[in-house]
């Protein structure tokens, strides 16, 4: 399996919407609550440094509809700062990075700027110079969306998932919500036919869902902080050994009712691997990307169409890395 690959013309397209990032924290900036300080200090990590790529996200999707992307500049600032606050509160529900906000200030303090991200999020959406019927369905889209991510939420910090379709609903609902919302919300900026709209929020709905295949990818193979083995959490791979007829199915199943899941973990790979387990994973977030290219076939806007499909290649641009084979073979 090999990376793909992306051509001169797909950089210069997100380039294109890059140039517009500095605008994005332009209007961060300005409806920062001047009087909380420590609050001003939290947002520096956005305000004043370049903004990740996450931004580029709606300001694409507005073109892919034809529509002016600058116009969605409100949507990528409020999606910029809801990220932030969706990992503040991540990292404070599963204190696995000890460099994470909540070690820095404490717990409480932590929560509290987070929903103070939540609330900069919907004044940022308030502010945004847009028609009455815009503003009124895109801050819909973010409470609805919102509520749908954080009921997500709750039933994975519940470990609930005990079936691979479970956890599938899961994902779903949290990461794959939050990026079909970004890219929905950034296409009605550029117009209201329903079927270009559908076609954008079934991108960001099949990006988000490659993404969290990685993110698991990462989390059992190659773990930042302790690792979701040493969490104890039971993810994506480890469901699908579960879900499948094979020798080690028994063990795995034993070990996943004792809990030992770091005493274990070599034990786990190694099955998991016997399996192909990570080709698997690398296998179906390659399909949500094909699905997420596909559904903008319909979109008008060239250059923010070519923007979002090399915003989808790129995540797999490291898939030699990461595959057993490969690494053995280098």
């Amino acid at each position: 399996m090999t990376a793909l690959k992306l051509t001169e013309a797909n950089l210069a397209h997100l380039q294109m919407f890059q140039a517009l990032l500095p605008q994005v924290r332009q209007y961060i900036q300005q409806l920062c609550p001047a009087h909380w300080p420590a609050f001003t200090s939290l947002l520096s990590r956005v305000i004043d440094q370049p903004l990740g790529s996450l931004a580029i996200l709606p300001l694409a999707s507005c073109a892919a509809v034809g529509g002016d992307p600058q116009t969605a500049i409100p949507v990528a600032a409020a999606w910029e700062v809801l990220n932030l606050a969706m990992r503040i509160l991540d990292d404070l529900e599963d204190q696995d990075r000890p460099d994470s906000l909540w070690a820095e200030v404490g717990e409480a303090r932590a929560f509290n700027l987070s929903a103070g991200l939540y609330a900069l999020c919907n004044e940022l959406l308030v502010q945004a110079p847009w028609p009455d019927a815009c503003h009124r369905k895109i801050s819909q889209i973010f409470a609805q969306t919102g509520l749908r991510l954080l009921s997500g939420q709750d039933r994975d910090l519940q470990g609930t998932a005990e079936t691979f379709e479970d956890y599938w609903q899961i994902m779903q609902d949290k990461n794959a919500a939050a990026f079909a919302m970004a890219c929905e919300a950034g296409a009605l900026c550029g117009t209201t036919q329903p079927e270009l709209l559908t076609a954008c929020r079934e991108f960001g709905e099949h990006l988000g869902m490659a993404l969290q295949l990685f993110d698991d990818f990462q989390g059992m193979w190659e773990p930042i902080g302790l690792g979701d083995l040493a969490m104890g959490k039971i993810t994506l791979p480890l469901l699908y050994g579960l879900r499948l007829e094979h020798p080690g199915r028994a063990e795995l199943q034993q070990i996943c009712e004792s809990g030992n899941f770091q005493v274990q973990r070599d034990r786990i790979l190694s099955i998991l691997d016997q399996l192909q387990t990570r080709e698997f994973i690398v296998w179906t977030a390659l399909q949500e990307k094909q699905q997420a290219v596909e559904a903008l076939s319909i979109c008008p806007g060239e250059p923010g169409v070519t923007a979002l499909v090399a915003y989808a290649t790129t995540i797999f641009k490291h898939i030699d890395t990461v595959l057993p084979a490969n690494r053995d073979s280098a």
